[in-house]
């Protein structure tokens, strides 16, 4: 058996008692899973977690940045990986990573990522080709606070590593549907802190605006049936997302600007 390496995972769960289950015994290289669980979920994700391995901190989410920070506090080792419960490594990854770290001086790595919907992979859309930044030295990384959308900041280079992760978050329609609601009203509450307000046009125009950039810019439409849905989906997560903003902008100026 080849030595564990002196990376600590991180993850978030909530009600990922299946994916957990899954994902978990597929990151037995790594010396360390930390879990940060949100007890709002069902205790059946915890128990899965600690099941397998895992060491567990309960704690009550309160937006993704600082969930993750409050995370990466629990990491020990000199590596972090930042994985979710919605993902597998893909085959060649172990050794990927542990040849990588072996020989680099780079504080961070980016990954690709493969992202699965409704049972097949998605090539357009805007995802194909994605790069994320989810390997890292420990004490050279921070999150930012953003609710939604979260950004890993790094101090010092990052390269690009040729190992992949497999990001299954679209199995059913039912998640989809969760999902778009959940990081529309993420992603409306993201923008009111950040002191930004909106009026009719942009939930008028930019739903559409999004739709045809992934559909025809991005190619979507080279993903069949499939592209055609998530792309539709994606376009109505921002009518969601700036409907809402509308609608408390409205409400702040005493209900002006109906159209």
């Amino acid at each position: 058996m080849s030595e564990k390496l002196p990376i600590s995972v991180l993850l978030l769960a909530r009600d990922e008692a299946g994916e957990l289950a899954r994902l978990i015994p597929a990151l037995s290289f790594a010396r360390e899973i930390v879990v940060v669980w949100d007890p709002r979920g069902r205790a059946e994700a915890r128990e899965a977690a600690e099941r397998h391995g895992a060491r567990v901190s309960a704690r009550e989410f309160a937006g993704f940045g600082p969930q993750r920070q409050f995370a990466l506090a629990q990491c020990r080792e000199p590596w972090v990986l930042w994985i979710d419960a919605d993902e597998l490594p893909a085959p060649g990854f172990e050794a990927a990573v542990r040849g990588w770290i072996a020989a680099t001086s780079a504080a961070g790595a980016t990954l690709m990522r493969h992202t699965w919907f409704l049972g097949r992979r998605i090539r357009f859309c805007g995802w194909r080709g994605e790069r994320v930044l989810r390997l890292f030295r420990r004490e050279r990384a921070r999150f930012d606070d953003a609710l939604v959308h979260e950004r890993l900041i790094l101090e010092g280079a990052r390269e690009d590593l040729p190992a992949a992760i497999e990001h299954h978050s679209y199995a059913t329609m039912d998640q989809c549907l969760i999902k778009m609601d959940r990081y529309g009203r993420a992603g409306a509450e993201k923008a009111w802190r950040a002191g930004r307000r909106a009026g009719a046009l942009d939930f008028v125009i930019r739903p559409p605006v999004r739709f045809l950039r992934q559909y025809v810019l991005q190619a979507g439409f080279l993903d069949g049936a499939r592209g055609w849905l998530l792309c539709s989906l994606a376009a109505s997560q921002v009518l969601i997302k700036y409907g809402l903003l509308w609608d408390r902008t409205r409400s702040e100026r005493g209900g002006e600007g109906s159209p």
